[in-house]
């Protein structure tokens, strides 16, 4: 069980001989003045920190449960060879802090959202971060907010309800088709099936397109066809978003190295 951030902990650790970052002349200023400096930043009343006979660094610390963490996972990024904290030392839940984890991580926490620009008559769709679906035309180069969830439009699948036919076709979360199979016209497309046209051959099918937007077929072309059916709107910064690892993929590494 997690101990409480601000209860009273004593914890020891170890870095071995072949861990160790530093094995100069010198090494042993070099691990007093991070060992130093790590205390004093982070409020460690008590670190105690012996060189084994065998090379083996013992550390001991007592202090809030919350600090000493911190402190040992700093000692362990300065002072180990591989510049990570151990894996058995992490606190319940966390992962080590590592390129391949910050990617999975970032993965986890993408979507992929709908955007639309009227001015440029274009449209697309894009893999953006949760908290912040923000994407830029490449025509105008404005920054858009994703357009909602339930308004989305592109291609989707639907399932009848009465019969169980399934079938693809154009699609927007909102608005009904009808199912050519039993003639039910209250079929609304699976959440999450809506996304842009895949490439590939595609069906042949007789059925017509038909849904509630052209009056279930009625009225040719579909009034929802056209291509920026539903416009995003301009994107507000608020400068509220805080700077993290969690920028852009591609810049991932080169912030952890500079970071280490």
């Amino acid at each position: 069980m997690a101990q409480p951030a601000n209860a009273e902990i004593e914890r020891a650790f170890y870095i071995a001989q072949e861990c160790k970052r530093f094995t100069d002349p010198r090494a042993g200023d070099k691990i007093r003045a991070i060992c130093r400096e790590i205390k004093i930043k982070h409020n460690i009343p008590n670190m105690e920190m012996q060189e084994r006979p065998n090379g083996t660094l013992y550390f001991l610390m007592r202090g809030r449960a919350n600090d000493v963490e911190i402190a040992i996972a700093l000692l362990q990024r300065r002072l180990t060879t591989e510049r990570r904290q151990a894996s058995a030392d992490l606190p319940e839940g966390v992962s080590a802090l590592t390129v391949e984890n910050l990617r999975r991580h970032d993965q986890e926490l993408a979507v992929k959202r709908q955007f639309g620009c009227a001015p440029c008559d274009s449209t697309w769709w894009k893999k953006v971060f949760q908290h912040k679906p923000v994407s830029r035309c490449n025509k105008c180069h404005v920054r858009y907010d994703a357009i909602p969830r339930g308004s989305e439009y592109g291609y989707g699948r639907y399932t009848c309800q009465h019969c169980g036919n399934t079938f693809t076709g154009w699609a927007q979360y909102n608005r009904p088709a009808d199912c050519h199979n039993c003639n039910n016209v209250q079929v609304y497309p699976i959440d999450g099936s809506i996304g842009p046209r895949q490439s590939g051959p595609r069906m042949r099918t007789r059925n017509v397109h038909s849904c509630i937007a052209c009056n279930y077929g009625r009225d040719r072309p579909c009034p929802a066809y056209r291509k920026v059916l539903v416009a995003s709107t301009p994107h507000i910064s608020t400068g509220s978003t805080v700077s993290t690892f969690l920028t852009q993929a591609s810049d991932l590494e080169v912030e952890y190295r500079e970071a280490t």
